[in-house]
């Protein structure tokens, strides 16, 4: 009698829970999984926060959280994961009544691209752990990440960009910074009236005048070809490419030089990527590094070719015009000769194999060499 009477309770316990399991698990359940940061340096670290909220007083004794991220965010706790194509996590939780439990989890962005949190669900079992309930995560804020194109910092890259600076230098024009005051001195025939310093003037009983420094206008135009002739493996050259665009136009906004960039590189719907344009400011980095790291492959040679022509229509004496290009033979050579003999400024930059050496044929060309093997 008391084995049946045992039994009848626990067929009602087991049949209330599994009622109340199902009509309420969900409510007051939220759950969230974002990144920490918009966007980092390739080789930098950031967060991937999970926050999970139970607020009624039903508890939730197993309590599964699942997504997915690209694999080459390189976390540093692995546990209850696997990497297949994707780095997938299988986070477990007991949560109580009315409570936020918050995770952080950190990872080391190791190769450029912009990366999503994917197939975030998660899975809840009731007290006897025999029925399970699932959801898809909301998406929200924070649920993507840039990693930024690798910046490199070597000796043959410091050479290279002494020589792009050199360039800069010697056709820049100068003009006068009224910011940059300087002192004051006597009035000259060529002076403008709006530089004289009356109060100045009138203590000397003599016309002074305010003298200024001087400042750069300078512009960099990079237009990136992301095609190539090799035969063999091409993705390598095209990271180096994309890399070269990258940590020049950083070094020249971080010198005051107004920077803009143009490319044939397609993001993953197969869409040409809009230019960039003109700016100085050091957020204007930000601006083509996130174009860049949307870069998915190239639209062709012959898309470049015309973007050649389309700045010989618009050539401008004031524009350095640098060109990094794994492709660099005669056809994209003779418009380059156009813009180098028309009174404007071209520099060539061609990232090439090791043992397939580019040898430049051409004042302004210039080659980068990759291992090939690496």
């Amino acid at each position: 009698m008391k084995l049946l009477v045992a039994a009848i309770v626990f067929v009602l316990v087991y049949a209330v829970q599994r009622y109340l399991f199902g009509k309420y698990w969900y409510r007051g359940l939220d759950s969230e999984v974002r990144f920490s940061r918009d966007y980092i340096e390739c080789g930098e670290s950031a967060e991937l926060i999970e926050v999970i909220t139970n607020d009624k007083l039903m508890p939730l004794p197993v309590f599964h959280l699942k997504f997915s991220v690209d694999k080459s965010l390189m976390f540093d706790d692995t546990a209850n994961s696997n990497v297949t194509d994707l780095y997938h996590k299988n986070e477990l939780f007991s949560m109580l009544g009315h409570q936020r439990v918050t995770r952080r989890l950190t990872f080391v962005g190791s190769s450029r691209g912009a990366f999503s949190i994917k197939n975030a669900s998660i899975l809840v079992r009731d007290y006897f752990m025999t029925d399970s309930y699932a959801a898809m995560l909301r998406k929200g804020k924070g649920d993507a990440i840039y990693v930024f194109p690798k910046k490199i910092n070597t000796d043959r890259f410091e050479l290279i960009f002494r020589g792009i600076l050199g360039e800069i230098e010697a056709r820049q024009s100068i003009v006068e910074d009224s910011l940059s005051f300087r002192g004051i001195r006597e009035y000259q025939p060529f002076d403008s009236y709006r530089s004289i310093n009356w109060k100045q003037s009138a203590k000397a009983r003599d016309l002074m005048v305010n003298m200024y420094g001087y400042t750069t206008d300078s512009r960099v135009k990079i237009l990136v070809n992301l095609d190539n002739d090799y035969m063999i493996e091409t993705n390598q050259l095209l990271e180096e490419a994309i890399s070269l665009a990258s940590s020049i136009a950083r070094r020249l906004l971080d010198k005051g030089v107004m920077v803009s960039i143009v490319t044939n590189g397609v993001n993953e719907d197969g869409e040409l990527l809009l230019p960039v344009e003109e700016g100085a400011e050091r957020r204007h980095g930000v601006t083509i590094d996130r174009m860049l790291t949307e870069i998915e492959s190239s639209e062709g040679k012959d898309v470049f070719l015309d973007i050649i022509d389309k700045e010989l229509d618009d050539i401008r004496s004031d524009v350095l015009y640098l060109v990094i290009s794994p492709y660099a033979k005669v056809d994209l050579l003779e418009k380059l000769d156009m813009i180098h003999g028309a009174d404007s400024s071209v520099h060539l930059l061609v990232p090439c194999y090791d043992e397939y050496p580019y040898i430049p044929n051409r004042e302004y060309a210039e080659s980068w060499e990759v291992p090939l093997n690496v």
